[in-house]
C-alpha cells in the first residue's frame, strides 16, 4: 500500500506541475484542461490518503486491489481530461460533455467506497 500512495503522491506532483513545464507548448484549453484535472484531484486525495493510511493500519489486504484500480482510474481520467478525448460539442449553456470521462470518475469513486466499505 505504501509503495501506491507514493504513486499516487508523484502523479500528484506530475499534474501539478505539467501545466507549467507545458504552458508555451500547450493550447490555452488544454492548458485549462490540465488545470482543472489537478484541481479535480486535490478533491479526492485526502480522501483517498486517509483511507489508504487507515487500510496501512488495519492491514485491510483487500484495500490494495481498489487502491490501486483508484490510482489507475485516475491516471485514466487524467488523460482522457487533458486530451480532451470524446470531447462533446457545447450546448445551449456553452457546457462541453466528456461521457467517458465521467464513467472513469465515477468508477473512482465508487472504488473510494469499496476502500471505506472494507475498513468496516
Amino acid at each position: 500500500m505504501i509503495e501506491i500512495i507514493l504513486l499516487t503522491l508523484l502523479l500528484y506532483f506530475f499534474q501539478l506541475f505539467l501545466p507549467l513545464m507545458l504552458k508555451s507548448k500547450m493550447q490555452e484549453d488544454m492548458f485549462e484542461r490540465s488545470r482543472r484535472a489537478t484541481e479535480n484531484l486535490k478533491e479526492s486525495l485526502p480522501i483517498f490518503l486517509a483511507l489508504a493510511i487507515l487500510s496501512i493500519m488495519v492491514d485491510a489486504q483487500a484495500n490494495i486491489i481498489m487502491a490501486s484500480s483508484w490510482l489507475s482510474l485516475r491516471v485514466i481520467f487524467a488523460a482522457i481530461y487533458i486530451s480532451g478525448f470524446n470531447l462533446k460539442p457545447a450546448n445551449a449553456a456553452g457546457q462541453q460533455t466528456q461521457p467517458f470521462r465521467s464513467l472513469v470518475w465515477t468508477l473512482s469513486v465508487v472504488a473510494l467506497f469499496m476502500m471505506g466499505a472494507n475498513l468496516i
